[in-house]
């Protein structure tokens, strides 16, 4: 988890009606969900998102960033097509995204630390979801020709 100096968490709390712990709570939250959607880009093997997230020094390159990966996955979504043969699209939640926003306002150092670790998160499930993909094709594969080779 980021870690939010506890002014900021007052910040937020304050303008969303909830306590300290709930914010941590949403942020966290907030996190994973746009991880997802940059995660569904890395599996395409569009890596300019991540790339440019995880590079961001300010805060205008976060949103347009986060403009563009939402336009394109709400896009492709609503055409019915996906963003590299299996891979559908996914939409990250407007509230997560305001929520990211809201933190870059409230204290850009630790906002920016919250992007970049969707960033990354989203870089490491994609990679390891590559894996046990290809392993399990694996173990398929194994299984179909010790299968074959009976009968």
């Amino acid at each position: 988890m980021v870690v939010v100096p506890p002014q900021v968490l007052g910040v937020l709390a304050s303008k969303y009606g909830v306590d300290e712990k709930k914010v941590a709570e949403m942020l966290s939250s907030a996190i994973d969900d746009v991880s997802r959607m940059l995660r569904r880009f890395v599996r395409a093997g569009q890596y300019s998102f991540v790339d440019r997230l995880a590079n961001a020094a300010g805060r205008e390159v976060v949103s347009a960033t986060l403009y563009e990966a939402l336009r394109i996955s709400e896009s492709t979504q609503r055409a019915g097509r996906t963003l590299d043969e299996n891979v559908r699209p996914y939409v990250a939640r407007r509230d997560s995204v305001e929520l990211l926003l809201d933190l870059l306002d409230a204290d850009l150092v630790t906002g920016l630390e919250a992007v970049k670790r969707a960033a990354l998160l989203a870089l490491a499930r994609a990679m390891r979801v590559r894996e046990e993909e290809e392993e399990e094709k694996e173990e398929a594969s194994e299984e179909g020709q010790a299968g074959g080779g009976e009968g």
